[in-house]
């Protein structure tokens, strides 16, 4: 998914990406004259900026005789710019990418280099998670490297929910109880909108059908065991229909094309939204905008059907990184890779400094150091722990399927489309890509190995 992040300028549209981190080289392949990989580099504010070059070009530098040698580009053009360069073939030595799924574009195309030598020589299938590490993997090749991940969430205002007596909804009925009393009392009963960036709609997709389908029946329809036609994936959809309806979500269809992510923070902010399903690349967002930064609080998604157990984390790699296939320096390229995303000690120091969403490696409560948000700390330390994980779109959908899951949306919202109709057709896209061999493996449900 692409992303911009930047407080009160479309804060969280770094949806998938969570990143601060992206990466490529600039015009062919520069490695090979003087010494240099050229990184480019997007963030959401100055002090992130400085703290990514200090932690990780500045560190790499001081012990490597390449020197990297940052370049920063905008939030909202980098994934635009790394695509154009790769297809025009000017060779990036390190291809950004806002997932696996384009990654394996990437790689079927050949334009980024299997990275096995380089799995096994920095340990990665160890270093990180096993579904993180499988999902890198294309035709048995790894192709990528993950630099971030995180997943959806629940958002609410702690005070709001004092004032009302409210808790985090668990079940669909408390969620709904919720959203009609918030409804009654003037506020905006679940924030939503795609205005500035169409790939919000697929926050929202995911967190629904996490929630209301189910990990297995996702897990069904990506290995072609099920299909998007299924009731359980109607019912879903005609779920987010009846919210705007009702005016629950975004206030309605009108002002889902008129709301961003800004104004759905805001809207918990100053208690005038209820709640907000939405990335945990949000975290720093939330505490940028909250004036008490202690107020905000996430809670897992709820169960939105009497099938799935509640809690379920939707697994999404917001940054992928590669190697290019024009890179004079393949090495050096791999070895900062590995530097960004490899380490624990690092990465978690990145995370305290900037509340960035840490790459998916193995870590535990207490290795998280004393200045990390205990809000972090709870996310991460209750994810690897759980078996009840499921699949961010963006992270395990191929990518026809999930460009058509966005751009169709929009019908959805306004009633020209049906929940057949929409579902009908992301099956025939799928269908094509299945066919094709361009789909990932997803993990095994209620595993996550």
């Amino acid at each position: 998914m692409r992303i911009t992040k930047h407080v009160l300028a479309p804060v969280g549209f770094a949806a998938a990406v969570s990143v601060a981190l992206a990466g490529c080289v600039s015009g062919g392949g520069s490695s090979g004259s003087g010494g240099e990989v050229t990184y480019w580099g997007a963030f959401y504010a100055p002090t992130t900026e400085e703290a990514f070059q200090e932690i990780f070009v500045d560190s790499f530098n001081a012990d490597s005789d390449v020197q990297v040698d940052m370049e920063v580009k905008e939030l909202t053009t980098i994934g635009q710019l790394t695509d154009t360069a790769v297809s025009a073939g000017q060779a990036p030595d390190i291809v950004y990418s806002d997932g696996p799924s384009s990654a394996s574009d990437f790689a079927r195309a050949d334009r980024t280099i299997p990275l096995d030598e380089y799995a096994q020589e920095y340990g990665w299938e160890d270093t990180f998670l096993p579904w993180a590490y499988e999902l890198s993997t294309v035709d048995g090749k790894v192709s990528s490297v993950p630099a971030s991940y995180g997943s959806m969430v629940l958002y609410y205002n702690t005070e709001v929910f004092e004032e009302h007596g409210w808790t985090p909804p668990t079940t669909l009925a408390e969620f709904e109880k919720v959203a009609q009393e918030a409804d009654e009392a003037g506020m905006v009963p679940l924030g939503g909108g795609n205005a500035g960036y169409q790939g919000m709609s697929e926050w929202l997709v995911t967190a629904v059908l996490n929630a209301a389908v189910g990990p297995e029946k996702i897990h069904d329809v990506l290995t072609g065991e099920a299909s998007f036609t299924d009731p359980e994936f109607v019912a879903a959809i005609e779920l987010i229909q009846d919210w705007i309806d009702k005016g629950w979500l975004a206030g309605g269809a009108e002002s889902y094309f008129t709301t961003d992510d800004t104004a759905n923070v805001t809207g918990l902010a100053n208690g005038t939204t209820a709640m907000y399903l939405s990335g945990t690349w949000s975290f720093n967002s939330l505490s940028e905008v909250f004036e008490d930064p202690s107020t905000w609080g996430w809670a897992p998604l709820p169960s939105l059907s009497d099938s799935v157990e509640p809690g379920v984390f939707p697994l999404a790699i917001g940054t992928a990184l590669s190697v290019s296939a024009d890179s004079a320096d393949p090495d050096a390229a791999a070895s900062f890779i590995d530097h960004v995303a490899g380490d624990v000690d690092r990465a978690l120091s990145y995370t305290a400094r900037t509340g960035e969403n840490p790459p998916p490696l193995a870590v535990s409560a207490d290795q998280f150091p004393e200045e990390v948000d205990e809000r972090t700390v709870q996310l991460y330390s209750q994810i690897p722990e759980s078996t009840n994980v499921g699949y961010a779109t963006w992270t395990f959908f191929p990518p026809k399927t999930d460009s058509y899951l966005i751009t169709e949306f929009d019908k959805v919202v306004t009633g020209d489309s049906t929940a057949d109709e929409y579902l009908s057709g992301m099956q025939d896209v799928f269908d094509e890509e299945f066919e094709a061999g361009a789909t990932l493996t997803p993990f095994t449900p209620q595993t996550g190995d």
